[in-house]
């Protein structure tokens, strides 16, 4: 690798094919593992981040449908924290959202 820096200088960085290789390899496991879907658990409750996740909503988003009551949900009895239930929101996303027939 050679990088040619503003001044004029050339530096020049030699990394073993092995080493490139692990590199590569690594770091395409951690991009692998942030795009996978995640994993769902057993409980079919969701805290706030795992709606934004179900949903693709932003945290934004999702608060101001909560604080509109346009969305089902639950607030915790501390009031610290909301739940939304899985089937809630998927019915709520079909009354919402009007099919456009192209679905597959």
């Amino acid at each position: 690798m050679s990088l040619q820096p503003h001044t004029g200088q050339r530096l020049a960085l030699v990394i073993p094919d092995q080493l490139m290789n692990e590199l590569a390899e690594r770091t395409a496991a951690l991009v692998a593992a942030r795009i996978a879907p995640t994993e769902r658990t057993d409980s079919p409750w969701l805290d706030a981040e795992g709606a934004m996740a179900y949903l693709k909503f932003s945290r934004d988003r999702l608060y101001k449908l909560t604080a509109a009551k346009a969305i089902p949900f639950r607030k915790k009895l501390d009031g610290q924290g909301l739940l939304f239930h899985r089937d809630e929101l998927d019915r709520w996303i079909e009354a919402t959202y009007e099919s456009t027939g192209c679905a597959a």
